[in-house]
């Protein structure tokens, strides 16, 4: 386990990754193509141009308010522009074929380039999705990594853009598995249309945080023990992620407060809807806000909504038959069994894993990393191929950064960049 120091954001970065994007973005008229492109991509357009000066500008002002980062590495390395693509393709909800949405980022060189997939963390509003805020700050940074030489791939999630009419399966393992593996493939088939003149070299590598961080962890073990997907994957990043459900719930249920309480009725509702969860939610949580949840994971709302809507009084929230029976109380055994479904646990990984965890994120405990790096090291899973670092004294939310910058500094470092 290795520790890193606190990094402190300092106020005026968002203002200042606005004004360097609304100065050096331009935007492309819509173009959308109809096409047969292959088995996923169903349509594409592209959605802005970001030029090498504004890359390296924007990484300039990341470089200034966070100097113990190591942003510095990135602006040396960066030296493509990137033109950035909405795109549609074709995945799995439970039995139905749908559409699904992102973002593709593309270098501007006629080169070949390894392919990263970006999980982002919890949303609930459908407006601040990739494919619909492309200019968001924490997604103008991921488009911009792709500067460095990576082909970069944004997922929705099922529940958002083309797939808003229905309401996202959060952290369902099997939706998010399969909707981050086909948005890979639809990648992959955009780059072969003619006029794009960058390619994919074959190297995978995945991150995500928060909620993309567990999605990160449950894509790869998809890929390494389901059903081949055609591609393997060299390395993943997991930041500040949950893993194991059952054991944040029992965290949570544990706390007087706790700063977020929309997590566990997002999961239910969620699994409520799709099917796996039979029960009322006033078996789960109390009135007046067993009511509210339909009308609050519509996708209209956004997370500080509603928090403002719930409450972080845990006895408030939550019945007292969960509180005291969640552990092992037979009224339970199907929220906990499909927790577990839910789950992803440690396996004789065949590819790189950097876990990564603030020690005062009071959202997702960083026993969820410690643990289960713990895991695959007890099964035999060497320290070189699995490792875990600590953000010292960084929260659930000043850890973003940092993390994303050692990230892709790690992924450098594995391409030798």
């Amino acid at each position: 386990m290795k520790r890193f120091s606190a990094l402190k954001p300092l106020p005026g970065f968002c203002m200042a990754v606005i004004v360097v994007f609304s100065l050096l973005v331009s935007s492309c008229k819509k173009t959308v193509d109809e096409e047969n492109y292959g088995d996923y991509l169903l349509e594409y357009e592209k959605v802005s141009t970001l030029s090498l000066v504004s890359i390296q500008l924007l990484l300039s002002t990341l470089n200034q308010q966070y100097p113990d980062a190591g942003a510095g590495s990135l602006i040396t390395n960066t030296q493509y522009g990137v033109d950035v693509y909405r795109i549609k393709y074709e995945t799995h909800y439970g039995d139905s074929l749908i559409e699904a949405s992102g973002l593709v980022c593309i270098p501007m060189a006629g080169e070949a380039f390894p392919l990263i997939s970006f999980q982002n963390g919890t949303t609930t509003l459908n407006d601040n999705v990739p494919s619909l805020d492309p200019y968001r700050t924490e997604y103008m940074l991921i488009q911009s990594m792709a500067g460095n030489g990576y082909v970069m791939v944004m997922p929705d999630y099922i529940g958002f853009g083309a797939s808003a009419d229905i309401v996202h399966p959060y952290f369902n393992k099997e939706c998010t598995d399969q909707s981050v593996i086909d948005i890979i493939k639809a990648a992959v088939e955009l780059t072969n249309i003619g006029g794009i003149t960058a390619s994919c070299s074959g190297n995978y590598y995945l991150m995500g945080y928060s909620q993309g961080g567990g999605a990160t962890l449950s894509v790869l073990d998809a890929i390494e023990n389901g059903p081949d997907p055609g591609f393997d994957v060299v390395a993943s990043s997991c930041g500040a992620g949950a893993y194991d459900l059952a054991s944040v719930t029992e965290y949570y249920i544990s706390q007087e407060t706790i700063p977020s309480p929309l997590y566990l009725p997002y999961f239910i509702y969620a699994q409520q809807v799709y099917g796996t969860i039979q029960d009322e939610l006033d078996k789960f949580f109390n009135e007046p806000y067993a009511s509210r949840m339909p009308g609050l994971f519509n996708g209209t709302k956004s997370i500080a909504e509603i928090n403002s809507q719930l409450t972080g009084v845990i006895q408030d929230l939550l019945s007292a038959e969960v509180i005291e029976d969640f552990t092992d109380g037979a009224d339970f055994a199907q929220l906990r069994n499909v927790m577990a479904d839910n789950s992803t646990y440690a396996w004789n990984t065949v590819s790189y894993i950097n876990l990564y965890h603030g020690t005062d994120d009071m959202d997702v405990p960083s026993s969820q990393s410690s643990a289960i790096y713990d895991d695959f090291i007890e099964l035999g899973v060497s320290p070189d191929r699995v490792k875990f670092f600590e953000f010292e004294g960084l929260t659930h939310n000043t850890g973003i950064i940092p993390w994303g910058v050692a990230t892709i500094l790690w992924f450098n470092e594995l391409e030798t960049k």
